[in-house]
């Protein structure tokens, strides 16, 4: 059965896997040099493919933490991998490995594969929002996954917020810029420590007042959380839903369906499914 060799690249990790349609192979986890040269990132990303990329393959679906320019694979900005920007990536893995690539924003292709492999019909409006080094979104909008005109579609981390930007009060960062690490205030959390449990409702209070502005502006059918900061789901959650509560209309919040990812690797899965909704996919179906 030929397969896809699929990257969900993210600020600090990476997983590898080869994906066909009877599912995931082995997958593989690596450090991210995130804060190497432009040419260093991209000898890692060369070298990961090559360790990985078997003679079934028959074509590479890579999503980052970046602005991408689906239609030619154009790297704009990389926010939390700052030397990684303004590259024909797509071009420079085609040179590379003379197959067919597609990339993807990482929360495209989480989102995707959300809304084709998750538990979530019938849904064609789907929000998927992964909290980890940053915010990242993506958006389907009647069954259709939506980047806009230059790919910046769902780049809700970014909005303008308090002091800054929405993504420092809604990720990794929160806890970041205050010297702490998430994971460990996490456990601390849930071993009762109570200013470790008021920092993530106020986590929650950031999280649920930029979901109340995706609601407007969107109105979906569902929202899905992934992410390693989702992993603390149960310890933001009441002050998140009070929140948007607050700030959204009470009809969009009685309807909209909110939750954390059930589904593992939604990521590489959601690549696999972008690789086949590209233009170059009838033509390798047909041989």
């Amino acid at each position: 059965m030929s397969g896809i060799l699929c990257i969900d690249l993210g600020g600090t990790k990476v997983h590898v896997a080869e994906v066909s349609n009877n599912g995931l192979g082995t997958v593989h986890r690596y450090d991210v040099p995130s804060q190497g040269s432009k040419q260093a990132v991209l000898a890692f990303i060369e070298q990961i493919i090559a360790a990985h990329l078997s003679v079934r393959c028959i074509g590479i679906s890579i999503g980052l933490p970046s602005c991408v320019r689906v239609a030619d694979g154009y790297i704009i900005e990389t926010v939390n991998i700052p030397n990684f920007h303004s590259i024909s990536l797509k071009e420079w893995l085609y040179k590379k490995f003379a197959l067919p690539v597609v990339v993807h924003n990482d929360a495209n292709c989480f989102t995707f594969g959300e809304y084709q492999y998750g538990s979530h019909l019938p849904c064609n409006n789907l929000i998927g929002i992964t909290l980890g080094t940053g915010l990242g979104s993506g958006v389907v909008l009647n069954g259709e996954l939506y980047t806009g005109s230059n790919g910046f579609a769902g780049e809700f981390g970014s909005f303008t917020y308090l002091e800054g930007i929405v993504e420092e009060y809604t990720s990794g960062q929160f806890f970041k810029q205050l010297g702490l690490d998430g994971s460990q205030e996490a456990e601390k959390a849930k071993l009762g420590d109570a200013k470790s449990q008021a920092l993530f409702n106020q986590f929650g209070q950031h999280l649920g007042h930029a979901i109340s502005l995706i609601l407007l502006a969107f109105d979906p059918d569902k929202i899905v959380l992934g992410g390693s900061v989702t992993q603390s789901f149960s310890l933001f959650k009441s002050s998140m839903f009070s929140s948007f509560d607050e700030h959204s209309h009470d009809m969009l919040v009685s309807e909209v369906c909110i939750q954390p990812s059930r589904l593992q690797y939604a990521p590489l899965l959601g690549s696999f499914a972008l690789f086949f909704n590209a233009p170059h996919a009838k033509e390798i179906l047909n041989g």
